[in-house]
């Protein structure tokens, strides 16, 4: 909205007001000089008028945009975020080189294999796709079978992240073995934190929260801190969870379950904020996984590309369903099967009266955590404050979600 109302027509009536009443010319109609002249002077200040207002918008942090804006962060002493290309450290352990074999000694006549600082792990062969290099040389003892490394990407921005085993490649051929291609490497869980330039949006918003942020030590700082970090969707903090002078923040990430690299990311931002004293825990919500088994009745004997097409659009529907529960969030039965029936017209019901699933399980984490058990719902499900339910993706039993049509 203009600051000034200083539009091209009301300049043209001032013009011509003022020249009738306080000139001695008195011809104005349409296609006389004075007319002719006002229009385009008219024109020439509304154009003026209007890039004043442009300039004016432009000097609020509310309005302004590209160049504009970054000026107004010089000003608070907050530059925008550039590009930083995706990385994940040994400890995190993400990126590994393993053999199939006893050790990485029988694929190189006995002894430790030496990888360079620069080798090359990509996700396509002849260091092609997503590349990353080692930043520092590593030695793969050779009584181990497999060992984690450090990565970092060679291109910035958001192209540098990989999803899980997409780096599967790598260009060392210094080993015994080297011709069999016995000298593996992959990436076990996702790697999200490259990052493009920071959009206006994002960059208006930190600095809307500059004042406050820049006190260290406060909510605002902490949240802030977390989620300038690439893969952060957003946090949700818990304060006392641990006692008094302790919080929980917990990680939303862009993919319905936060990567550890992401985890340690945000860890190390939030670190730089958090006051001495304070007992921080950064961690992804407690995982909760759901499968379950529905069967669904066709209105008309289908085609079996027609019913395969409509059975996987039910998986998919239900599946996103599931995946973008919030935290806390109910998993409520009645929508999936508004899902389920919303999918197509030809779906005349599912399931049986009184029961529209076959079964329905919540797969929780055991006392240590490196496996899961799993249990049988009977209807709704409302997970604790810091739990996340997602679709569970290490179901032994086959696919998680399995949508089948009636007999």
């Amino acid at each position: 909205m203009p600051l000034f109302s200083e539009t091209e027509s009301k300049i043209f009536g001032d013009v011509i007001y003022d020249i009738v009443n306080e000139t001695n010319i008195t011809r104005a109609s349409p296609g006389s000089k004075a007319r002719t002249i006002a229009s385009a002077l008219s024109r020439k200040l509304g154009r003026m008028w209007g890039q004043f207002d442009l300039n004016i918008v432009q000097s609020y942090l509310t309005g302004a945009e590209g160049h504009y804006l970054d000026l107004v962060g010089i000003m608070l002493g907050a530059s925008r975020l550039g590009e930083t290309p995706a990385s994940t450290t040994a400890s995190q352990r993400i990126v590994k080189f393993y053999v199939d074999v006893s050790n990485f000694a029988s694929i190189n006549s006995g002894g430790s294999i030496y990888l360079p600082r620069g080798t090359i792990i990509s996700s396509q062969p002849y260091s092609g796709g997503v590349r990353y290099r080692l930043p520092y040389a590593v030695i793969l003892p050779s009584d181990q079978t497999e060992m984690y490394v450090p990565a970092e990407a060679i291109s910035a921005g958001s192209i540098s992240n990989v999803g899980a085993n997409q780096l599967v490649y790598h260009d060392f051929i210094d080993y015994t073995d080297a011709l069999n291609g016995t000298l593996k490497v992959t990436n076990e869980a996702e790697i999200l934190v490259g990052a493009d330039v920071e959009s206006d949006a994002n960059y208006r918003f930190r600095l809307a929260n500059r004042t406050v942020s820049a006190e260290a030590a406060n909510e605002t700082a902490i949240r802030l801190a977390a989620l300038v970090v690439p893969g952060v969707a957003d946090v949700i903090t818990l304060p006392y969870f641990r006692g008094i002078g302790s919080y929980d923040l917990l990680i939303k990430a862009t993919t319905p379950r936060p990567p550890p690299g992401l985890i340690a990311a945000v860890k190390e931002a939030v670190s730089r904020v958090t006051a001495y004293g304070i007992v921080s825990n950064v961690r992804a919500p407690v995982d909760l996984g759901m499968s379950l088994v529905a069967t669904v009745v066709f209105r008309r004997r289908l085609s079996a590309a027609e019913q395969a097409n409509i059975l996987s659009t039910v998986t998919n529907n239900v599946t996103d369903y599931i995946n973008n529960l919030d935290i806390a969030e109910d998993f409520i039965v009645n929508e999936v099967v508004e899902r389920v029936m919303g999918t197509s017209d030809l779906i005349k019901n599912m399931g049986s009266a009184g029961k529209p699933l076959d079964n329905l399980w919540l797969h929780t984490p055991s006392t240590l955590e490196d496996t899961k058990v799993r249990s049988n719902i009977l209807s709704d499900y409302l997970p604790e404050a810091d739990a996340k339910l997602s679709v569970e993706d290490r179901y032994a039993g086959g696919t998680p979600i399995l949508i089948k049509a009636a007999e």
